[in-house]
């Protein structure tokens, strides 16, 4: 089933103008097509959660009277799954009726939860950190190091969250790096300062000498505020990949 199931989502890509050789050459060899087509508990969970209802309100509003016992024998098993059980209502099944139970009890500011919601593996990067206010991110450590559901093509990245007033909950993902990446010179970028180990997100100005200086630039004008770090020695840099406010599809 999987294999079909790669098949079908490979085909999908080709129609939706993704590249033969990136998803041959790149997806594939990375193994960013997922393997695991079951049904994901957790996600029902979140958002039974988030929306304060029961399974049982989804079956009394999307089935008829006469259904319900025999539907919410079906869910159970399907949550609760059994090694070659018969299947008379499916993964899919479930996944497009809770779609649609869900997209007509949604808010206006809620995004529309799709059947691929609830079926499939997710990809987890890790968000290592918190910006503030001053520039500086400040390092989570052991359970304060957290998991955001993320695009295939960011599977090599980890995030920092903004804490600052102005864009606080958006993320940034980054590759990790051990050296200076030139690709976030003059661009906003992040950075460990070697002789600190401050690691700083601001706007990176290389110098004639080889060192750097980290500016509080402006996003609508692109003047310069003030400097946070001005002539430090990098230990490495990285530039951003993606930012973005995080949904209920991220959790």
């Amino acid at each position: 089933m999987n294999n079909r199931m790669n098949i079908k989502i490979v085909e999908v890509l080709e129609k939706d103008g993704y590249n033969k050789d990136i998803i041959n050459n790149v997806m594939k060899k990375n193994e960013w097509l997922p393997k695991d087509f079951s049904f994901r508990k957790d996600a029902l969970e979140l958002i039974l959660n988030k929306h304060k209802v029961k399974i049982s309100d989804f079956i009394k509003a999307t089935y008829d009277k006469k259904e319900w016992k025999n539907k919410s024998v079906q869910i159970h098993k399907l949550l609760n799954p059994k090694k070659n059980q018969a299947k008379y209502f499916t993964e899919n099944d479930l996944a497009n009726d809770l779609s649609h139970f869900f997209t007509s009890i949604r808010k206006d500011d809620d995004v529309v939860i799709s059947p691929n919601f609830f079926v499939g593996e997710t990809l987890a990067i890790k968000c290592i950190g918190s910006l503030y206010g001053d520039g500086q991110v400040g390092l989570h450590k052991g359970k304060e190091i957290y998991s955001i559901s993320s695009h295939p093509k960011y599977s090599k990245c980890q995030a920092v969250v903004s804490k600052n007033g102005s864009s606080d909950g958006l993320v940034r993902l980054f590759v990790p790096s051990r050296n200076i990446d030139l690709r976030a010179n003059n661009r906003f970028a992040i950075c460990q300062d070697a002789k600190s180990k401050i690691v700083w997100f601001g706007f990176i100005e290389p110098q004639s000498n080889g060192r750097h200086s980290i500016l509080d630039k402006s996003y609508s004008t692109g003047k310069t505020i003030g400097k946070l770090a001005e002539n430090i020695k990098l230990s490495w840099s990285a530039e951003i990949k993606a930012a973005y406010y995080p949904t209920i599809y991220n959790s």
